[in-house]
């Protein structure tokens, strides 16, 4: 899963608001979205690689990373 343009949205959970949180924590924004991008591919693996979830992997998955780095 590749981001290519970033914008920042409020109330909503988004990758743009994770990365502006990750640059206020000790993780750099790049290592977020790959540590993200990881998990998301590991969610996925373990649903037998079904289609059809990307993007309800990728938001558990920022829950999941974002919790661990406590951002």
């Amino acid at each position: 899963m590749a981001i290519k343009n970033v914008k920042v949205s409020t109330g909503t959970a988004s990758t743009a608001g994770s990365v502006s949180l990750a640059l206020k924590s000790s993780i750099s924004k790049e290592k977020l979205l790959k540590e993200i991008e990881k998990k998301a591919y590991e969610l996925f693996l373990n649903r037998k690689g079904r289609h059809g979830n990307d993007l309800n992997d990728w938001l558990e998955a920022e829950k999941i990373v974002k919790k661990q780095y406590k951002i």
